[in-house]
């Protein structure tokens, strides 16, 4: 089985590096694709295992994505794991995750953080929640985690990639309609979530305009 994971990033955090070692440290990841989507400061990586893409301009996660969708397609890999940049993880927690490339067959695995205090007012989660369910009759708890394993099969099968924050909605969309099972397990990370300062709230908006937009248009693309 070859397995690719691929992290988008822009602007990414020190702990991003400490991300990249780990994951290319296990033995089974044949592939770390990580795409720069017009980081402010150059990224350099220097893992044997990794492909770096770069983006000149800041097109968002979906076109990074899509960039590396587009690579893999040459690549012939089984199993595709999809991680955020910003993730922090032990090692332990790490491999225990990853190792459900093998235990899920063909379905969409999702990772979702445990023992999360909640932040931020939930408007945006539950939107995607209803989203995903509108066009599915599904219940996905957690349809905004980018922390996800997928047959490579299901990414042949995506009709079409959003350029922003509407990916992990609209593809979860696509996987269901297809028939592919999803299933959601636990997996012990953090990462910067989101507040409730001007900023975060600005972020906010724009991931829940990107949603909408889905909503609006999914009709057209399924």
């Amino acid at each position: 089985m070859k397995v690719a994971v691929v992290i988008p990033t822009y602007n990414p955090p020190r702990s991003f590096y400490e991300l990249i070692e780990m994951v290319g440290s296990f033995s089974f990841v044949d592939r770390v694709i990580v795409i720069d989507d017009g980081s402010k400061e150059k990224i350099n990586v220097s893992n044997e295992k990794c492909i770096l893409l770069r983006h000149g301009e800041n097109k968002g996660k979906g076109a990074a994505l899509k960039t590396a969708f587009d690579y893999l397609k040459n690549e012939k890999c089984d199993k595709v794991v999809l991680l955020d940049s910003d993730l922090k993880v032990d090692k332990k927690s790490m491999e225990k995750f990853l190792k459900n490339v093998f235990l899920n067959g063909n379905k969409v695995v999702i990772g979702y953080p445990i023992n999360v205090k909640k932040r931020g007012f939930g408007v945006v989660k539950a939107f995607a929640k209803f989203v995903v369910k509108f066009y599915t009759g599904r219940t996905v708890e957690y349809s905004l985690s980018g922390q996800r394993i997928i047959p490579f099969s299901a990414i042949d099968e995506i009709k079409y990639i959003p350029k922003r924050y509407g990916i992990e909605v609209s593809t979860l969309i696509d996987f269901l309609k297809k028939g592919y099972e999803i299933v959601e397990i636990p997996f012990n990370f953090t990462h910067d979530e989101k507040g409730k300062s001007v900023r975060d709230l600005l972020h906010k908006l724009h991931q829940l305009k990107d949603i909408f937009i889905v909503f609006i248009t999914k009709w057209w693309r399924l």
